[in-house]
């Protein structure tokens, strides 16, 4: 393995190189160069490679490689693009220059996603070269993921008999307490917009003030409508439909607290914050809630500007869970907005990336044979576990494809991903390695369910 990771390594230390930057179009020459590299890499490793041009977003790298008609397809979901990076804002080295220092790999999309996704990518490589690989395989590899592709769902429906396929697989999280971790459920959600305008311009403080509307002040009343005291929603039908949380998720989630680390130090922060009697895992990964990302008012540059601000934005982030669905909740939001608004502030309100939770089946065929293979690989207990987070496109995948998706991710829980140094430890990747190489190939899949693999020879091998 120690020869093979080293051969990974220099690999990805080629893909960190690259800018891929979706957030900024002047990166746009870096992406391009990434797309080129990554099909290089699979064409060069057999696979028979397509590039999907969506109408306004970054390309698609899709690959595929056929063994047998009697094995099932898997897909591998994996994105490109990464989050900006320099060196002023923290980073030990250059953000694009693979380090390595105290057992661990630093780099921007180290672990987000490119050093995951390519742990897959180089492990079929290795896999097809010794005539192991135990599936059909297939790659899709996107480039919008940290800007939401407003493309993918209309490329997934043209591309639907080429995406077939019996489960998809995702590696794009952390270990939880850095032990082997299958995600089980992902929040659902949208971004939302809204200004307040209560004039026509900024006014002069000491003649207007206190006599006319502030546009901060009465921002400031709707988000104290929004927000209890005790980290709770106030409108209370931000709540309907969210499902009853059941005791064995409960007592799941409260494990998983009581073997974790300091939370609040792995944050940086001084205290947890949930609802009362509620714990971090359960509110995070099965409680709905509204985050202030953004929030814009007057002047905040050198000195003072003594005015009544006539503008005040707020940007809001909603997380929701399973059974809620996005558009429901938006559309009562919307309501919520123009009920609680005085009639004389002027409001736009505008949502962005509805997407709607992801409740994942743990009775499906494949969940018990790779949690298998997990505890083998890692020698420890599998961890079960409700993400805060999303990735849309696997519900996207159930929609248009109707498979189940194993959420598997592969890097430490400090690796800081979207922060400076984000980090892959050394030892994790090795083990990310160890265990694609366990699920991706044929002998060891064999021993673990002939169900998931089946036992007869490769019939056949190469691009479609």
């Amino acid at each position: 393995m120690t020869n093979k990771f080293e051969v990974y390594k220099k690999q990805l230390a080629e893909f960190v190189k690259f800018q891929s930057v979706s957030t900024d179009p002047n990166y746009l020459p870096e992406i391009k160069k990434t797309v080129n590299w990554l099909k290089k890499v699979l064409t060069r490793a057999e696979f028979s490679v397509e590039i999907w041009q969506g109408k306004s977003t970054n390309p698609l790298v899709f690959a595929s490689y056929h063994v047998s008609d009697d094995f099932d397809t898997v897909l591998i979901y994996g994105h490109y693009d990464v989050q900006p990076a320099t060196k002023k804002n923290g980073w030990k080295g250059e953000p694009f220059d693979l380090g390595e220092s105290k057992g661990k790999l630093f780099g921007r999309g180290v672990v987000d996603n490119k050093g995951q996704i390519l742990a897959h990518v180089f492990t079929a490589s290795e896999l097809i070269k010794e005539g192991k690989l135990g599936h059909n395989l297939k790659f899709l590899i996107e480039g919008n993921e940290e800007t939401g592709n407003d493309d993918l769902a209309d490329l997934m429906k043209q591309n639907k008999a080429k995406l077939a396929c019996n489960v998809l697989v995702v590696s794009d999280g952390e270990l939880t307490n850095n032990k082997p971790t299958i995600e089980v459920s992902l929040r659902g959600g949208f971004n939302c917009t809204l200004v307040y305008k209560t004039g026509r311009n900024n006014l002069h403080s000491g003649i207007f003030g206190g006599g006319v509307p502030n546009a901060g002040a009465e921002m400031i009343k709707f988000l104290s409508k929004v927000f209890n005291a005790d980290n709770s929603i106030k409108y209370a039908e931000f709540y309907k439909r969210a499902d009853v949380i059941s005791r064995p998720q409960l007592l799941n989630n409260k494990r998983l607290v009581r073997e974790a680390n300091d939370l609040a130090e792995l944050a940086g922060v001084k205290i947890l914050l949930g609802e009362k009697g509620v714990d971090f895992y359960t509110q995070t990964g099965l409680r709905p809630t509204i985050q202030i990302t953004g929030l814009k008012v007057g002047y905040v540059d050198q000195g003072y500007a003594n005015i009544v601000p006539a503008d005040a934005e707020v940007r809001l982030n909603f997380r929701i869970v399973a059974s809620q669905k996005a558009e429901a909740i938006a559309k009562s939001f919307e309501r919520f907005v123009k009920k609680v608004t005085p009639k004389f502030v002027d409001y736009e309100l505008r949502f962005s990336g509805l997407h709607d939770p992801v409740k994942i089946d743990i009775e499906n065929k494949y969940f018990d044979a790779v949690e298998k293979l997990l505890r083998k690989v890692y020698g420890s207990k599998v961890n079960r576990k409700n993400v805060g987070g999303a990735v849309p496109f696997v519900g996207e995948v159930k929609k248009t494809l109707g498979v189940d998706t194993l959420m598997i991710p592969l890097c430490n829980e400090d690796c800081n991903m979207h922060g400076a140094n984000e980090n892959f430890d050394v030892d994790l990747a090795m083990k990310a390695l160890s265990f694609s190489e366990a699920f991706l190939g044929h002998t060891t899949a064999v021993r673990y369910s002939s169900i998931l693999w089946k036992k007869k020879p490769l019939a056949k091998k190469g691009k479609t």
